[in-house]
């Protein structure tokens, strides 16, 4: 039996035990809602708020549930690539822990700041670079990569994006499965590429990261029984981030650090052009402030509830709504699979990926409003 096929079956096991545990976890966590929604509940009220009863946020306390299945059932590792991933995954689950207390925090007393939640997912970036050895140290432009050699630059570099990929998937994590669901393409597309490369860590966790989030998605979608949370969406952010980190710094030459910007092509793009309307386009609203003028909130407002889903029960409006943000979502990864170690290809699929965002706003903005009176009500 080779290695590969060795190590995965150890591994077998441990990735079915932690997708169930997150799968039970959730389960629980709803039908004790009586017992701790004091704390854990996510009210109906509010500019984004699409779902029709308050529900529990907490989601990512059955992700963390999952992951620590894994880590124990796991051990030590009986082969050097299997030592080498818990090792690893050990460093990332470790230097998650910043960002994933911050957004619990939040969950449970909503009173955590944005700057404050940031802060945390960039603290969690240094640990990760501390813990692993790993930074992004080039972006293939000459004089950055001088700089990103040094490691203070590397480091307050990498912490950033890090907290800027996390804090982007905590946006979109606005309907029934959405957020979960591009996550999961997310770490589809890394382990395709890192299977491609021969990476035989960043594979695996990547699975892992799958196993974990699909066991919340049976409970979340399609009727929103549980959410995410800040703690669940900041994790996974996280954790995608860096695993993309990773999988450059591991693989130079092979996969290129742009590629893991296309990779999160979505959730990015939403953020870059949220700051720009709040920031310049309407002017008195700060870049960090919610609003319900996403992309996917276009989508839900304008396409599933006034034309495709007349008059349905919410939840089912709702749940609509994120397989078309899957598809798109699903655009700049086919470049990310098709040219990883392309910089001209990556950056020119980028932009491709972008025009096609704006092209979507803009049509959603100019549909027709019908006489019906959007309800929250399911």
């Amino acid at each position: 039996m080779s290695t590969g096929v060795q190590l995965y079956s150890q591994l077998a096991w441990p990735l079915i035990a932690a997708g169930s545990v997150s799968f039970v976890v959730c389960l629980l966590l709803v039908y004790t809602k009586q017992w701790h929604g004091r704390f854990t509940l996510d009210s109906s009220v509010g500019k984004q708020k699409v779902h029709a009863s308050p529900t529990p946020r907490i989601g990512g306390v059955a992700l963390a549930a999952g992951v620590l299945v894994f880590l124990l059932m796991n051990g030590k590792g009986t082969m050097a690539s299997g030592a080498a991933l818990v090792s690893t995954f050990k460093s990332v689950c470790v230097a998650a822990l910043p960002a994933f207390f911050a957004g619990l925090f939040e969950d449970l007393t909503k009173k955590v700041s944005v700057l404050a939640r940031l802060l945390a997912t960039a603290f969690s970036g240094c640990l990760l670079v501390m813990l692993t050895g790993h930074w992004v140290s080039h972006v293939s432009l000459p004089g950055v990569d001088f700089l990103l050699s040094f490691y203070p630059v590397g480091l307050v570099f990498t912490a950033f994006a890090v907290a800027g990929i996390a804090n982007s998937v905590n946006i979109i994590d606005g309907f029934n499965g959405l957020a979960g669901g591009v996550v999961i393409l997310m770490l589809g597309t890394l382990a395709v590429i890192a299977g491609r490369v021969g990476d035989q860590v960043i594979l695996p966790m990547a699975i892992v990261g799958i196993a974990v989030t699909l066991g919340f998605m049976l409970v979340n979608y399609p009727k929103g029984n549980i959410f995410l949370g800040d703690a669940g969406a900041y994790s996974l952010g996280f954790y995608v981030a860096s695993l993309a980190i990773l999988l450059a710094e591991r693989n130079p030459g092979s996969v290129s650090p742009w590629a893991m910007l296309l990779v999160c092509g979505y959730p990015v793009i939403e953020t870059l052009f949220s700051i720009y309307r709040r920031a310049f386009r309407k002017r008195k609203l700060s870049p960090g402030q919610p609003d319900a003028l996403h992309l996917h909130s276009l989508a839900y407002k304008k396409l599933v509830s006034r034309r495709l889903m007349v008059g349905a029960p919410a939840w089912q409006r709702n749940a609509a709504t994120s397989p078309f943000m899957w598809l798109y979502a699903a655009i700049p990864m086919l470049g990310a699979i098709n040219w990883p170690e392309s910089l001209f290809m990556v950056i020119l699929w980028f932009s491709f990926s972008g025009v096609i965002y704006l092209r979507l706003y803009r049509k959603l903005l100019s549909l027709r409003a019908s006489s019906l009176r959007l309800s929250t009500a399911g």
